[in-house]
């Protein structure tokens, strides 16, 4: 069921770039029925550009694919009584309604047997079958590594796996899958982390045949581990290039040192490509404190965008967006000496997502923690050089509430249209979390 929210008053929020700038400006937060600027909502779209959907108790996406005919897929997690959390995937018309063609009146949900089944990952096939990724949580057998796969209309693919689905126990207890990327031929990268007893969270890739197994041509038996040095290496996001060489991003916890944003790009057998940043890694430190990897976007010309979060001794954590070169350089030409900070106002802005639009402007979506401890959707859009897009929203930059204060935006997809399509969370007293889209003009 998709609920409309009311709409609520603008609200206040202030900016940063370069990682230095600062300046202040009234985002509105819902749409005029006039408006047709960009990073206004679209009202053609839910409820003047916000769609509601409690699918269940305590139900959160954290994941959004756009399909061709312009379908929106949403993946994350519900809560079923006896079972506990399973996946949750939910498709909508491109008005925002849920589609009756798919599953239950829109809604497919999987459950692995585990007590929590959070799917992370979303991703439709060019065969229109739906992939969703993520974690299966045990009664007492650690995490492993959950994947489903569905036939265009919402029925399990029984070509997958075993009755369409799969998990994978790498024999850590913590086996987390956070990311995915399809091949061309048809093959499936899935990033997250495992851990090992000594040097303790790793990245870890596994690419899996069509059918579901694991591909021996890659790694060891379909797994690939990577260690950045760190107590806690996390795979948060995953791309695969033209010619097969695959980037993986996420954050590397050093010892005692705060975090660093963490890439790594494999070859297609899942070696680490050497002529990648230093043997194929890089771990990145702007502040000295914490900055965090949370997605990836690939450039046609083979820069990599990674998007994120840094933090500020006086403004806390702001959108960190940081552009590599194709070798694994920071990008001089980006930014300042390629990273752009961006500060929402907050004490706590997250970007969780990049896209980007057919023109090369770049769309970073994710959460702002307001003051008041209010959280809002928030969304930034850049030019090619990163500077903040002003013919977008205001001054670049646009949040929206449900009126609930407790809204956060986890995935983001570009329609071929170039509008943008964000998913997430909003909060309400009674119902408790419910999946959360909202759609802003290109």
């Amino acid at each position: 069921m998709s609920v409309a929210a009311p709409p609520v008053p603008p609200a206040t929020s202030r900016w940063r770039t370069g990682l230095g700038v600062t300046a202040v400006a009234a985002l509105t937060a819902c749409t005029p029925a006039h408006a047709t600027t960009p990073g206004t909502l679209d009202i053609g779209f839910g409820a003047h550009g916000k769609v509601w959907s409690p699918v269940g108790p305590e139900s959160r996406a954290r994941a959004v694919a756009v399909q061709p005919d312009g379908r929106i897929v949403a993946a994350g997690v519900t809560r079923d009584t006896a079972q506990g959390d399973n996946f949750a995937i939910v498709r909508y018309l491109p008005d925002g309604t849920e589609d009756p063609a798919f599953g239950d009146k829109g809604v497919v949900s999987a459950d692995f047997d585990g007590r929590s089944d959070v799917a992370a990952a979303v991703l439709v096939q060019p065969d229109g079958r739906i992939v969703a990724v993520g974690t299966s949580r045990g009664d007492g057998d650690g995490d492993i590594i959950a994947v489903a796969r569905y036939t265009a209309d919402g029925r399990p693919d029984p070509a997958f796996g075993v009755a369409g689905q799969v998990s994978t126990d790498l024999g850590s207890r913590a086996d987390h899958g956070n990311a995915a990327a399809l091949q061309p031929d048809g093959k499936l990268i899935v990033a997250g982390s495992t851990h090992d007893p000594d040097r303790g969270d790793e990245f870890v890739l596994l690419r899996y045949l069509p059918d579901g197994t694991l591909d021996p041509g890659f790694g060891t038996a379909g797994v690939v581990s990577t260690d950045f040095g760190g107590r806690a290496d996390t795979a948060n996001a995953v791309v695969v290039q033209p010619d097969g060489r695959i980037v993986a991003v996420g954050t590397n916890q050093g010892n005692g040192t705060g975090d660093n944003i963490a890439v790594a790009r494999y070859r297609p057998d899942g070696t680490l490509d050497t002529g990648f940043g230093d043997g194929g890694r890089i771990s990145t430190d702007l502040t000295g404190t914490d900055d965090r990897g949370n997605a990836v976007a690939l450039q046609p010309d083979g820069r990599i965008l990674v998007a994120g979060s840094t933090h500020d001794l006086v403004q806390g954590d702001n959108f960190l967006l940081v552009r590599y070169t194709a070798d694994g350089r920071l990008d001089p030409t980006f930014g300042k000496a390629g990273a752009v900070a961006t500060d929402f106002g907050g004490a706590a802005d997250s970007a969780n997502a990049v896209g980007i639009q057919a023109g090369g402007k770049i769309v970073v979506a994710g959460t702002s923690h307001g003051d008041e401890n209010t959280d809002r959707i928030a969304v930034a859009r850049y030019t090619r050089d990163g500077t903040l897009d002003p013919a977008f929203g205001r001054n670049g930059q646009a949040t929206t509430e449900f009126g609930k204060k407790a809204d956060q935006g986890r995935a983001v997809a570009v329609q071929p249209d170039g509008r943008i399509v964000i998913a997430g969370i909003t909060h309400d007293p009674i119902l408790g979390d419910s999946f959360a889209l909202v759609r802003y003009r290109a």
